[in-house]
This record gives structure tokens, C-alpha cells and sequence, in this order.
């Protein structure tokens, strides 16, 4: 199972005090910017908490 991304905390890419830095940093591009917001690639996601570790508001978690 990916990433979980807390929509209630993560307001989008506009938003983001980062500006979506999780989807920059993710090396293995297992987030996209659909709509504004980060979506994450279940598939593409090794759940390595890079994103979780530089995420801003902490909206984002493991299961």
C-alpha cells in the first residue's frame, strides 16, 4: 500500500508553503499534480517517506 496523502491538511499545490516539493522530489515520479493537488502512483510508490519527511504541513503519512 502508497502513501496516504491527508486531504483535510493538504490544500493543494498552490497552497503548499513548498509548492508541492513532494512531487518535485519524489525520484521516482510516484506523485503527479492532478487538478492542483498531489495524487500519488500506488504503483510507483516504494514508500521511501522522502515526502513525508520534506512535507510542510505533515499531510502526508504511511498507512
Amino acid at each position: 500500500m502508497a502513501i496516504i496523502i491527508d486531504t483535510s491538511i493538504c490544500q493543494g499545490v498552490d497552497a503548499c508553503p513548498e509548492h508541492g516539493l513532494c512531487i518535485e522530489i519524489c525520484a521516482l515520479n510516484a506523485l503527479d499534480n492532478v487538478d492542483g493537488r498531489p495524487v500519488v502512483n500506488e504503483d510507483a510508490c516504494p514508500e521511501c517517506g522522502l515526502c513525508i519527511m520534506n512535507c510542510p504541513k505533515e499531510a502526508i503519512s504511511k498507512p
